[in-house]
């Protein structure tokens, strides 16, 4: 495993997406399975775990609190601004100062530490800049650093941006080869930020476990079911065979991609150890050579503006 500075601290290149245990999203690994997942992770060197208030209802900062309790260098990030407290089923966003110190410090009782980093969950441009008053002062109180995780939506290039110039330390946003922007851009921009990329393998269709679609409470049905078929037919044509030329798994391709740029981390969902050990095999210090980057580049350039017109159900999802 390598490793990549921001400030004091020093975060895995791969790092452990936190929704898949404690909560249903991706079929919820719970007690002895989210044991054996934490544990192998810290065991391959990942150091760096991102949770976040609502996943599961507080079920997975509680479980990540009690497995990574009393374990010395590893950095944990929480994300705050869907009050489930008030409406569980449907949960409205809130970022005024008020609620979000409740909500930090509700998050700090069920982690049993103060997070590394703090971050609001999906706020919209105009409530990330109203909200930078108050929450940038908590740097220092209720984390080392405070960050925004974009989203629900691909395209947060604004929020990133609004992000960066409001002084925020993180983002974290979505970037894979099939959904190469705004990643590629708030890459360039954010260069000496914490940079936080998500979902590098685009719902499983850059991996060897591809399947056209989920459960119903799985997060990534929300994904259309006819751009999982199309990507994974550009997917099949043009990015396997480059994989295999370098001796890669789909998902170990997929990883280095994203650690070609200047990125801090690349958070993975993993639902199994198997999955975990080929995810860490991608951080070995060697990005992808040039021929396969412009390959990808140009990859974007054919099909990006199909991509990312890529539908999505009602009800976008939260993480």
């Amino acid at each position: 495993m390598r490793y990549r500075r921001y400030g004091d601290v020093e975060l895995s290149e791969i790092g452990f997406g936190a929704w898949t245990i404690g909560s249903d999203m991706y079929g919820g690994a719970h007690g002895e399975d989210a044991r054996r997942l934490v544990e192998r992770a810290i065991d391959l060197g990942v150091n760096f775990f991102d949770t976040a208030d609502v996943y599961g209802r507080g079920k997975s900062e509680e479980l990540l609190g009690r497995l990574l309790a009393g374990r010395e260098g590893v950095y944990l990030a929480t994300k705050v601004g869907y009050d489930f407290y008030s409406n569980p089923a449907k949960p409205p966003r809130r970022y005024d100062a008020e609620y979000i110190e409740f909500a930090l410090r509700k998050s700090a009782e069920r982690l049993g530490r103060r997070p590394d980093l703090i971050q609001l969950h999906n706020p919209p441009r105009e409530d990330l800049e109203r909200a930078a008053a108050h929450f940038l002062r908590l740097r220092g109180a209720w984390a080392r650093y405070v960050g925004a995780a974009l989203g629900p939506e691909v395209q947060v290039l604004e929020e990133g941006r609004a992000a960066l110039r409001a002084g925020y330390d993180s983002i974290m946003f979505v970037f894979n080869i099939l959904e190469q922007e705004p990643g590629r851009t708030l890459a360039e921009e954010g260069r000496g930020r914490m940079l936080l990329a998500r979902v590098p393998h685009a719902s499983e269709v850059l991996t060897d476990r591809f399947r056209p679609s989920f459960p119903p409470t799985d997060h990534r049905s929300l994904r259309d079911v006819g751009w999982l078929r199309r990507a994974r037919e550009i997917v099949e044509r043009e990015v396997a065979p480059l994989a295999r030329e370098l001796g890669l798994t789909l998902g170990q391709y997929a990883l280095k991609f994203v650690l070609s740029f200047p990125v801090t981390s690349v958070l993975v969902t993993a639902t199994t150890v198997q999955e975990l050990e080929e995810y860490a095999e991608a951080s070995d210090g060697k990005p992808l050579p040039e021929h396969h980057m412009k390959a990808l580049e140009e990859l974007w350039a054919r099909h990006g503006a199909e991509l990312s017109g890529a539908p999505r159900r009602a009800g976008e999802g939260r993480r």
